[in-house]
C-alpha cells in the first residue's frame, strides 16, 4: 500500500466514524496533487454536503463528473446537493443520470421521487417511492416520502397509513412523528396531534418548530396548563438565535415590532439562502395602461378576497389592466375565484408552477406592479418575489407585518396601523394611504336574510349584558380571558358568549371559568356559523363585541359594523394589534379603542353597566358608518390607483 493510499483510507475512516472536517482537511491537502482522482473530488464534495455547506459540494461533484461521467453515486449527491438549495429540476436531471447507470439504485429513485413531490408532480414520486418499497420494504424514510404525497393530495387517512408504516420500522423517527401530527391537526384531531408532539419532545425536544407546535395545538383547544412554560421557551429560543419561527405564529404571541422585523428577516434569509442567484432588475415598462399582477393564495372563500372584491370591480378599465395570479390549484367548487375571474385581463393559476415560471409569465405580460396578497401567511410565496416578478413590487393586506424581503419595496398602510416613528421596524418603503388601509368586505355568498333569530335560540339571556367573543381561538390567551372574567364580574348577570369548536375546547373553557371564580354557566358556548347571513344575525343578537389582543380582529370588524355590534379593541404596537384602531377611528369611534388592558376592561366595564350610553353608541355606529361612507370601496380604490401611478 503506497503512501496515497493510506492516506485515503486515514481519511475516509475518519470520514465514516463521523470526523468530517479532519476527513475533508486530508482530502483537500491531497487533491492539491491528485487533481484527476475523480474518487477524491466525489469524497471532498460529501463532506462539504454533510457539512451543509451545498454550492462547495456542487462544485465538486461537477469536478469529480468532469474527470469521470459514468459513476452512479456522484450524480445522486450532485441532485441531493441541488435539492438542498431547492433547485428540484436539476436535481431531477442527475438522479436520472444515476439511475440510468444504475437500475438498481433505489437510493437515487427515492431521491428523485422527492424532487418530484417537491415539483408537485406527485403521481410519477408516488411511482419512484412505490418501487422502492417493492425492493427495500423496511426503508422507514421512503414511507414517510409516501405520507407527504398523500398529505399534499389532502388523502389524510393514507397519509396517516404510511407515517405510521415509517414509525413501525423506526419509533424514534422524529420527522414521521411531527408529519403525523401535522395531519392530526389538519383533521382538528388535537388532542392525537399533542400526544405525537409530547412523545417527538421526549426524543428530540429541539426539532424544528416543535414548541411553536406545541403551544398552537394548546392554544387551538384552549388549553393552557404549561402554556407560559413554553412562550418562555419560544422567548429563550429567539434570543439565543437557536430557531427561526413562522413569522404569523409570533402575532398571536407577542407585541413586539423589533422582534417580529428580526425573525421576518431570518426567515427570508432561510427561505433563500440556498437560491444561487438572485434575479436582475427588472426595468420599467412604457405599457399604455399600468398593469397590476395581484398574487394571492386566497382566492377563495377567504377574508382577503372578500375585502378585494370590490377594488377588483372597481379598477379604473381606462388606466389599468389587472391580472391575477392563484397560488392555489383550481377546483370547481370555489364559487368565489369564478365570481372575479371576470374581473381580471387575465386569471393565471400557478400553484402548480415553479418561481421561474411564474416569473416567466409575468415578464411576458410586462406586469408593472406585482401585488403580493399573501406575505408571510399560509402558501405565501417570498421566494418568487424575491427572484423579482416586476420593476415595483408591493405587500399589502394579506400580511399585516414586514415581510422582511429586501425586494419587496413598499408597504400599502395607513398611519394608525404603522406610525412614522414605527417605520424603521419595516424592511418596505411605507406607502401611506389618507384613510383607514383596509375596506370593508363583500362575500358573495352574502344575501338578505329573512330569517330572524332570537336570543332564546342560543340560551342567551333576555334581559342582561351579552358580550360576544367569536374568534379564532389562537387569538385568545389566558390574560385576554382573565380581563373577560373580570369584565363579567363587574356588571351583574351579564354572559360571554364565544366560539368554541369541539367538546375538549368547551371544557378546558369551563374550567378556565371556575379557577377564576365565576359560574361557567355565565359562558355560553356556540359553534362557528358556516353561514355568513346566519353569522351577521346572530351578532346582532349579542350587545358588546370583545376584541382581542395581541391579534386584534381584522376585516371581521367591518361585519360587527354592519351588525351595529359595538367593539371594544386594545391597541399594541405590532401591525397586526392596531388594525381594529385603525377601522374604528376611520369613523369616528375611537372612544371604544383602549390603550392597555386595564382602559380595556373599564370600557367594557363602563359601557355593560349602562344601558342609554350602550344605546348611543349603537346610533352613532349606524350614524357614523353612513356619514364617514365606510362602505364606499370606490373610494380606497382611487387611493390606492394614486399609489400604483406615483409609482411608475
Amino acid at each position: 500500500m503506497n503512501d496515497l493510499e493510506k492516506k485515503i483510507n486515514l481519511a475516509k475512516s475518519l470520514h465514516v466514524s463521523g470526523k468530517i472536517s479532519e476527513a475533508q482537511a486530508i482530502y483537500f491537502d491531497l487533491s492539491k496533487n491528485e487533481k484527476n482522482n475523480n474518487q477524491l473530488f466525489f469524497l471532498l464534495g460529501t463532506t462539504f454536503l454533510q457539512q451543509k455547506k451545498y454550492e462547495e459540494a456542487i462544485s465538486f461533484f461537477k469536478k469529480s463528473i468532469s474527470l469521470d461521467p459514468n459513476f452512479p453515486n456522484v450524480y445522486n449527491n450532485l441532485g441531493i446537493a441541488l435539492a438542498e438549495t431547492k433547485n428540484f429540476a436539476k436535481a431531477k436531471i442527475n438522479y436520472d443520470k444515476a439511475i440510468k447507470l444504475n437500475k438498481n439504485y433505489f437510493d437515487a429513485y427515492h431521491n428523485r421521487g422527492i424532487s418530484l413531490y417537491r415539483l408537485k408532480k406527485y403521481e410519477e414520486a408516488i411511482r419512484d417511492f412505490q418501487l422502492v418499497i417493492k425492493f427495500t420494504p423496511t426503508n422507514s424514510k421512503v414511507y414517510n416520502s409516501l405520507g407527504n404525497v398523500y398529505k399534499n393530495l389532502k388523502r389524510y387517512p393514507e397519509a396517516l397509513n404510511y407515517y405510521e408504516k415509517a414509525i413501525q420500522i423506526n419509533p424514534n423517527f422524529s420527522e414521521a412523528i411531527n408529519n403525523k401530527s401535522v395531519v392530526f391537526y389538519i383533521q382538528k384531531n388535537y388532542l392525537e396531534s399533542l400526544k405525537c408532539l409530547d412523545r417527538l419532545f421526549q426524543i428530540d425536544p429541539k426539532f424544528k418548530n416543535l414548541i411553536e407546535n406545541i403551544i398552537v395545538n394548546k392554544m387551538e383547544i384552549f388549553d393552557w396548563n404549561d402554556l407560559d412554560k413554553y412562550i418562555q421557551i419560544i422567548k429563550r429560543q429567539f434570543k439565543q438565535n437557536e430557531f427561526i419561527f413562522e413569522p404569523l405564529f409570533l402575532h398571536y404571541i407577542f407585541d413586539d415590532p423589533i422582534l417580529h422585523k428580526k425573525n421576518a428577516k431570518n426567515y427570508i434569509n432561510q427561505e433563500i439562502k440556498y437560491i444561487s442567484q438572485k434575479k436582475s432588475k427588472i426595468k420599467k415598462y412604457k405599457n399604455e395602461k399600468i398593469k397590476i399582477g395581484y398574487f394571492s393564495a386566497d382566492y377563495r372563500n377567504h377574508p382577503v378576497l372578500h375585502t378585494m372584491r370590490k377594488i377588483f370591480r372597481s379598477h379604473n378599465r381606462s388606466n389599468f389592466e389587472i391580472y391575477a395570479f392563484s397560488f392555489e390549484k383550481e377546483t370547481s367548487s370555489n364559487i368565489w375565484k369564478k365570481d372575479v375571474k371576470h374581473y381580471f385581463k387575465d386569471f393565471f393559476s400557478v400553484g402548480d408552477m415553479s418561481d421561474s415560471e411564474i416569473r416567466e409569465i409575468a415578464i411576458n405580460k410586462k406586469i408593472d406592479l406585482a401585488v403580493d396578497l399573501t406575505g408571510l401567511t399560509n402558501n405565501g410565496r417570498p421566494t418568487l418575489f424575491f427572484n423579482r416578478v416586476a420593476p415595483v413590487q408591493i405587500s399589502y393586506l394579506g400580511y399585516t407585518g414586514t415581510s422582511g424581503n429586501s425586494e419587496m419595496d413598499y408597504i400599502i398602510a395607513d398611519r394608525i396601523v404603522i406610525p412614522e416613528n414605527e417605520q424603521k421596524n419595516y424592511t418596505e418603503e411605507v406607502l401611506y394611504l389618507p384613510h383607514c388601509y383596509i375596506s370593508s368586505g363583500e362575500n358573495v355568498a352574502l344575501k338578505d336574510s329573512n330569517k330572524k333569530l332570537k336570543r332564546s335560540d342560543f340560551f342567551l339571556p333576555e334581559n342582561h349584558v351579552v358580550y360576544c367573543a367569536f374568534h379564532n381561538p389562537l387569538k385568545i390567551n389566558p390574560k385576554l380571558f382573565h380581563s373577560w372574567i373580570n369584565i363579567l364580574k363587574k356588571v351583574d348577570n351579564s354572559v360571554l358568549w364565544i366560539k368554541v369548536n369541539n367538546k375538549i375546547s368547551r371544557q378546558n373553557l369551563e374550567l378556565e371559568a371556575k379557577k377564576r371564580n365565576i359560574d361557567s354557566k355565565r359562558i355560553v358556548f356556540t359553534e362557528r356559523e358556516e353561514d355568513i347571513n346566519l353569522h351577521l344575525e346572530k351578532l346582532k343578537l349579542a350587545d358588546i363585541f370583545l376584541d382581542t389582543y395581541p391579534y386584534n380582529s381584522h376585516s371581521t370588524v367591518y361585519d360587527n359594523i354592519k351588525a351595529e355590534l359595538p367593539m371594544i379593541i386594545q391597541k399594541g404596537k405590532i401591525f397586526s394589534s392596531r388594525v381594529g384602531a385603525s377601522i374604528y377611528s376611520s369613523f369616528g369611534m375611537g372612544e371604544l379603542v383602549a390603550k392597555n388592558r386595564k382602559e380595556y376592561e373599564n370600557i367594557a366595564i363602563d359601557i355593560g353597566q349602562n344601558y342609554y350610553k350602550l344605546k348611543k353608541i349603537k346610533e352613532k355606529i349606524k350614524i357614523n358608518s353612513d356619514k364617514f361612507k365606510l362602505f364606499d370601496n370606490e373610494k380606497i380604490t382611487n387611493e390606492l390607483e394614486k399609489i400604483y401611478k406615483s409609482l411608475i
